[in-house]
């Protein structure tokens, strides 16, 4: 009896330490300041699709319907808010850490439980946040995780198959992923599995054919395939390799500035994100290497999987998009050599020595950042929120809570439930970033824009609709808080002036504070 319980105990241990781990930080991570437009742009367009709007159709959304069609169906049951978005945004993180904690049980317990936690380490900067990206490789990995098995029934590869075409809903540019990992994977199997795995896939994918439907095919080949590959990537695009002295993402050198220029083994920022990208290069190429001579087709599959990844690096190599690779590349190598050395070293000796590894190679962006979060855990500072019309969105900073709550305050006195309201930078003609999250704060009001968001090359680009949009709103908010946008790439070039000259032309200033404009429709 005591033989079995102790084999049950040491079994369940480390999956119960992992999600011990994962617990600690979370009412943090709750709490913690979002991405302003990132997350707003979930928030206001789960909400939207809710109420029976269309993505593509009748908002921006340059992603695949699945993450906002998951939200509105989280809203619909509990309700708008930004705590049942995060909390959406756990389930996609759970599931990626299921998915990468059974690959690495194919080598180990212990490497299961090192590949979670490394997952876990590398996403946590993010907070929980339902980003797209997340949710498209947390299904994938899930589908891979369930195809390696070794007993691997015609059942399970049909799972896996919905996975994959669900992870397709989120993300439809993760289809190289999918195809060279999965694909390979499923090539290596029987015809039967391979037939099981098809339909499956295309069962989760059939949703894109409602969507495609519903908005019109032509208006969702613009929104998810012509705007963000070809309009919006050179105002996106960054340095490849990254400068060892820049670090190119504006809101990186935003973090250079503020912080210490030296955090740690002399090295900068930049420089840490520089030896971050190469040595993904390098992981990349050593997983697939080790794996392919371990001649185990479930590490060449994951290493095929994290090596179809790297494209979503090249594009922008900001320090966000090196986490989103990393997480997949550096668990693949992890596994790999788990399993190249088990023999002689055990798989929690290999976990311990990469993260090591990392954390010398940039301990700012994988040490310290991800240690603040569980700092947070013990810290008795008050975490600020901002509020308007019973809603809620976690801010840092006082000072602009009190003007965001002054400007709506200004706006509540003059303006009327269900007027249109257009949120966008004081120069139009750079449409770089918004603060896309107030249009949640602001639930009496209609958005006043098929552009939520604020991107280069597609808010300002001439012959587009921002101004037409911008002549039909009833109010207009302008901020400066992101004039300073600065990056190596066409963003910095100014697009359209017909959207400013709406503004200066018919309507008039009410309202104005330190970073803020607040405009009404005047003249015809």
């Amino acid at each position: 009896m005591n033989k079995v319980t102790g084999s049950t105990l040491v079994r369940f241990l480390p999956a119960a330490l992992l999600a011990l781990v994962v617990a600690l930080p979370l009412l943090v991570m709750f709490g913690s300041n979002g991405a302003t437009m990132e997350e707003g742009s979930l928030l206001i367009g789960g909400e939207l699709v809710l109420k029976g709007q269309i993505p593509n159709a009748d908002f921006e959304h340059l992603y695949g319907p699945g993450d906002l069609w998951t939200l509105a169906g989280a809203f619909a049951v509990f309700g708008v808010s930004i705590t049942v978005e995060r909390l959406v945004g756990l389930l996609y993180r759970i599931l990626l850490l299921w998915g990468l904690y059974r690959i690495g049980k194919s080598v180990s317990p212990a490497v299961a439980f090192g590949s979670a936690l490394l997952g876990w380490i590398l996403i946590i900067p993010f907070g929980l946040i339902a980003y797209s990206w997340i949710a498209a490789i947390s299904f994938a990995v899930a589908a891979l995780s369930i195809a390696i098995s070794e007993t691997v029934t015609k059942r399970q590869w049909f799972i896996s198959g919905i996975l994959a075409g669900m992870a397709l809903l989120y993300r439809a540019d993760l289809i190289l992923v999918i195809v060279v990992g999965l694909g390979w994977l499923a090539w290596q199997s029987n015809k039967e599995h391979r037939v099981a795995a098809i339909k499956g896939l295309a069962l989760g994918v059939f949703p894109y054919l409602v969507h495609v439907v519903i908005a019109r095919p032509w208006t969702v080949i613009e929104g998810m395939f012509i705007d963000p590959v070809i309009r919006l990537r050179s105002g996106r695009t960054l340095p490849v390799p990254p400068n060892w002295d820049d670090s190119s993402d504006f809101f990186a050198r935003l973090d250079d500035l503020v912080t210490s220029t030296d955090p740690g083994f002399g090295f900068g920022h930049a420089a840490q994100l520089s030896l971050l990208f190469w040595t993904l290069l390098i992981a990349a190429a050593i997983s697939l290497v080790l794996a392919w001579r371990s001649k185990r087709t479930a590490l060449i599959a994951f290493s095929l999987f994290a090596v179809a990844s790297i494209p979503q690096l090249l594009q922008r190599p900001s320090p966000n998009h090196i986490r989103f690779v990393g997480v997949i590349i550096f668990t693949s190598l992890l596994v790999s050599i788990a399993n190249h050395l088990k023999d002689r070293v055990s798989g929690t000796v290999v976990s311990i020595a990469l993260f090591v590894l990392l954390v010398v190679v940039a301990p700012y962006h994988i040490g310290r950042v991800s240690a603040d979060v569980y700092g947070q855990v013990f810290s008795s500072e008050e975490q600020l929120t901002l509020e308007h019309e019973g809603r809620s969105i976690p801010v840092e900073d006082n000072q602009y809570r009190q003007e965001v709550e002054n400007l709506f305050k200004e706006l509540d006195s003059v303006a009327q439930s269900g007027e249109s309201v257009f949120i966008g930078p004081t120069d139009l003609t750079r449409t770089n970033y918004s603060e896309t999250w107030l249009y949640h704060l602001l639930p009496e009001y209609v958005p006043g824009s098929y552009h939520l968001e604020m991107n280069p090359g597609l808010a300002n680009r001439e012959g587009g609709r921002l101004a037409e949009d911008v002549e039909n709103t009833d109010w207009v908010i302008l901020t400066s808080r992101f004039d300073g946008w600065n990056e190596p790439n066409s963003s910095v070039n100014a697009g359209s002036f017909e959207a400013g000259k709406v503004v200066n032309n018919h309507f008039c200033l009410v309202y104005e504070s330190t970073n803020y404009s607040l405009f009404q429709f005047c003249s015809n």
